[in-house]
């Protein structure tokens, strides 16, 4: 199944192969009949593909040759990558000048004999499938069009409804309750397999993680409301949490618990149940799958709820299944009730196959799913799964790439929108269609997977996701977990996402590997000798990086790359190889200075330096980067300037931070433009403007939050002289935000009133 992903990589090359961009560079050398081949063989390849799919599942020839197609696909992508990558570098540098001179600083005639071997190399390649690809009677077959204009909604407002669960409430409270008057803290567990709704019954999501410094830590953070300093020592942690805890009443919900190691509870964390550190009535729930977790850690009896009774399982699918413009006329009720009885009164199954009918209109689509057959032999977490495989296959091909792709994070993990997004932008999974622009057709596709139950909604508060940024508000921002047996499928479906672990103890192959995450700093030491051979790596997140184990690699097909740098030198190595690169992550790397290669990758959308403490500079040939939407800036203290000319840059929709500088090109009429800005802004050194209109922040429809700053982060300005208060005053008054801002704050002003857009009533409806 995983090969049938392809769909979304061959529509890529075809649009990047009919780029005019790419057509002028053929044209001028050459070759604009190979690519023209390409663009026909595989646009040939594509109408085939619904159909490979279906028959890859029973045919292993039709698998492998899928396999063998998205390679040379991503080949073909590099390829016409190059072509793009250059004549881009030439518009910015003007079309005047001759072609070839600024191709490569390497000899030009070899730069391009090179390309055009590879791009006649590759299509020899795809000749060839093409050629085994009929004997397998392949009949052209469409993709079924998504209904993409559609209202989504919110799984926050899904969640507040609970189904079938008030007498297991009542159970658990009564549980609670009665431990009041003991001593020693209670563990109650709650078991019972996957997707049957325990976390949803204990009200609260914490970790499958289990190392007892990590959960230790966690807890004194969750009571003190700070960061916790101290080593990684559990003596020192423990006394520190008795100190915070300090005999009063707690309950503390473990969630998703698997470890099944006596000797770690008793030496680690079996010291909570003692009175020294709890008040009376203090109890543990746990959550888990597991009987014999249960027997370890529980002081109760364990809770096990049972499946939802008919009734409430028909109750939670069908608020699903008719909520999108699906009539509940009698003949879809009758078919919705043999839908649900594939559910087995599981929620996560039931919510999961609501969303699916919600998208299908017709009787014989709700025919053809309740026709479905579910393998009758599966137990358990089989069971699920084969009901949540058959949502997927229901997918559109876009939106089976996006779901796999979140395989690459580990389970748990917490992926803020806008990131996953900016990736699944970065690796070409979204095409525009329609009036829809790729953001917003993004947007619509994580809505989507939430709505059916593939992603399921979190919030994220602004401190939490900038810890060392001072001021950050309690913005409410949209992020999202996978459930553990979303994420299950999400690995069976991706053959191209692994761990470390994984390639080192070879339960994978690295060539076919193209995005990998790594967890700790070694990780990505123990696997560079292999990392430098692969060509298909896309996609490296790698957080927690150090120079010496990044300075080995060799990016050379990355779209997109996060790690953190202390030196300058290595950022400049690594960004000369990776003109290929859209989405690019230095958040908390310790350089003062951006490099100035930076500036040569012409294709990057998205460039994240938050919380990089020592940043003063950013290249002042960032206004060529023509295609840059985002550019974060968040917890970077020290930032002296912005690039001159930032104007330029006319899709920019995300500019978190802008300090206002009296040079040329650097003033606060850098901003006028820039009309797609929105989300956060934040102005400094507004003691330098003379007048804020040059801004026109009203134009700015999409700005969320606003901070104005009159002096440089930290530093306060002085005291103004009367001629300055005025001045601010006049700025102030100037600094016209759009009226439906959510959060505005104004610090170091000098003047001695408030401007008259901030009396307007309407001004602050949305705060």
């Amino acid at each position: 199944m995983a090969d049938s992903l392809i769909l979304p990589v061959v529509r890529g090359v075809i649009g990047k192969a009919a780029d005019a961009l790419v057509q002028r560079v053929t044209r001028i050398w050459g070759i604009d009949g190979d690519r023209r081949k390409l663009e026909l063989r595989l646009l040939a390849v594509q109408s085939l593909l619904t159909d490979a799919e279906v028959k890859s599942e029973t045919n292993p020839a039709v698998k492998a040759w899928m396999k063998d197609l998205k390679t040379a696909a991503y080949r073909a992508d590099d390829v016409l990558d190059h072509f793009q990558y250059q004549a881009l570098r030439c518009k910015v540098q003007s079309w005047s000048r001759k072609l070839l001179s600024h191709f490569t600083r390497d000899n030009p005639l070899l730069f391009r004999h090179k390309v055009n071997r590879e791009l006649k190399n590759v299509l020899d390649d795809i000749d060839d499938l093409v050629e085994e690809m009929k004997k397998f009677g392949l009949v052209e077959h469409e993709e079924a069009p998504q209904a993409i204009y559609r209202q989504t909604h919110s799984a926050l407002d899904d969640s507040e409804q609970i189904h079938g669960r008030d007498d297991d409430k009542a159970v658990v409270v009564k549980l609670l309750l009665d431990q009041q008057d003991q001593q020693n803290v209670q563990v109650l567990p709650i078991i019972g397999m996957g997707g049957l709704g325990k976390t949803t019954l204990a009200k609260m999501c914490v970790s499958e993680n289990f190392e007892p410094t990590v959960l230790v830590r966690s807890i004194i953070e969750l009571a003190t409301k700070n960061k916790c300093n101290l080593p990684d020592n559990i003596e020192l942690l423990w006394g520190r949490l008795q100190e915070v805890v300090s005999r009063k009443r707690f309950l503390l919900i473990l969630d998703d618990v698997w470890n099944e190691d006596q000797h770690k509870w008793d030496d680690d964390l079996k010291p909570l149940l003692c009175s020294s550190i709890s008040g009376s009535g203090s109890m543990i729930i746990v959550t888990s799958r597991s009987h014999r977790v249960a027997s370890i850690m529980g002081t109760l009896s364990p809770h096990k709820p049972a499946c939802l009774s008919e009734d409430d399982s028909w109750e939670l699918f069908s608020r699903k299944a008719f909520s999108k413009g699906v009539k509940n006329h009698e003949e879809f009720i009758v078919i919705g009730r043999r839908i649900v009885n594939k559910g087995k009164g599981l929620p996560l199954a039931l919510r999961t196959m609501g969303g699916l009918m919600s998208s299908k209109q017709e009787v014989q689509e709700w025919e053809a799913i309740a026709d479905c057959n579910i393998c009758d032999t599966c137990k358990g977490k089989d069971e699920v799964v084969s009901i949540l495989k058959l949502s997927y296959k229901h997918l559109s091909s876009e939106m089976k790439q996006c779901f796999a792709f979140c395989a690459v994070f580990p389970k748990d993990y917490v992926m803020k929108k806008d990131m996953l997004i900016q990736l699944w932008m970065a690796n070409r999974y979204i095409h525009e269609e329609g009036i829809m622009n790729l953001e917003q057709k993004a947007e619509f596709i994580f809505n989507e997977l939430v709505w059916r139950s593939f992603l399921q909604d979190v919030i994220l508060r602004g401190a939490r996701c900038y810890p060392c940024y001072r001021y950050a508000p309690c913005q409410e921002l949209n992020g999202c977990r996978m459930h553990d047996l979303m994420h299950d499928l999400a690995k069976d479906v991706a053959n191209d996402c692994a761990t470390v672990e994984e390639i080192i103890q070879r339960k994978v192959s690295l060539n076919d590997i193209c995005h990998l995450r790594t967890s700790k700093p070694h990780e990505l030491d123990e696997i560079i000798p292999l990392v430098r051979g692969t060509i298909n790596l896309r996609t490296l997140l790698t957080p927690h990086s150090e120079d010496k184990h990044l300075a080995k690699a060799r990016l050379m097909s990355s779209r997109a790359l996060c790690c953190t740098i202390t030196k300058s030198s290595i950022a400049h190595r690594q960004l000369m190889y990776a003109s290929h690169l859209r989405y690019l992550d230095l958040s908390g790397s310790k350089f003062v200075s951006l490099p100035n290669s930076v500036c040569m990758l012409y294709n990057l959308l998205s460039l994240r330096l938050i919380n990089c403490p020592h940043l003063q500079y950013l290249p002042d040939g960032m206004s060529s980067m023509r295609k840059l939407s985002h550019i974060y800036l968040l917890g970077c203290h020290s930032l002296k300037r912005m690039p001159r000319k930032l104007s330029l840059l006319h899709n920019l929709c995300t500019l978190t931070t802008f300090v206002v500088d009296t040079e040329d090109g650097r003033g606060i009429e850098e901003l006028k433009d820039l009309r797609q800005l929105g989300n956060r802004l934040e102005l400094y050194n507004l003691r330098k403007v003379n007048s804020g209109s040059k801004a026109n922040l009203h134009e700015k429809q999409d700005l969320n939050e606003l901070i104005l700053r009159w002096g440089l982060f930290e530093c306060e300005p002085e005291v103004p002289t009367v001629d300055e208060a005025n001045n601010q005053e006049h700025v102030l008054e100037s600094l016209v935000p759009p009226d439906k801002l959510k959060y505005l704050e104004v610090r170091g002003y000098g003047g001695s009133t408030i401007s008259h857009w901030m009396r307007k009533p309407q001004m602050f409806q949305c705060l």
